[in-house]
């Protein structure tokens, strides 16, 4: 069975139309539950979804709906069992004197522990990592 997590930035490009993303998002997100079995991300990353939305003016309704369409279509994971070992790594990163970005560090490591094959993003610097995990822009989709 082939999994995939979605960052935040694809499913904010796929709920908001007037993201510039938006149309790409949409197309890639019908390839997606064509190709992956599983659809995945975090629970976490709903509220990042929410703050962002409802600050672009998406009314609470859309949102709403489209956290159920999250809570029914997807696995929605959370960072119990991946806390330590991200706070480690972030903690040896930060004595190696290397920038790193937390929150990308948790959803990576939340992919990587629930076996997940594939990780979308638009975050550039998430695809420079060597992280044992296929990861794909929606310019990778196509």
């Amino acid at each position: 069975m082939s999994k995939i997590f979605f960052d935040a930035n694809i499913l904010l490009d796929i709920l908001i139309p007037s993201r510039a993303n938006h149309q790409q998002a949409a197309k890639a997100y019908s390839l997606i539950c064509d190709t992956y079995d599983t659809l995945a991300t975090s629970e976490n990353i709903l509220t990042t979804i929410e703050y962002i939305a409802s600050k672009n003016g998406t009314d609470c309704h859309v949102i709403w709906r489209f956290f159920d369409s999250l809570k029914k279509n997807f696995e929605l994971y959370n960072f119990g069992t991946i806390l330590d070992e991200s706070l480690e790594i972030y903690s040896q990163a930060c004595d190696d004197n290397q920038k790193i970005d937390f929150e990308d560090l948790l959803q990576l490591q939340c992919a990587i522990k629930h076996k997940c094959d594939a990780f979308i993003t638009q975050d550039k610097g998430i695809h420079r990592l060597d992280v044992g995990i296929e990861i794909l822009s929606l310019d990778g989709i196509f």
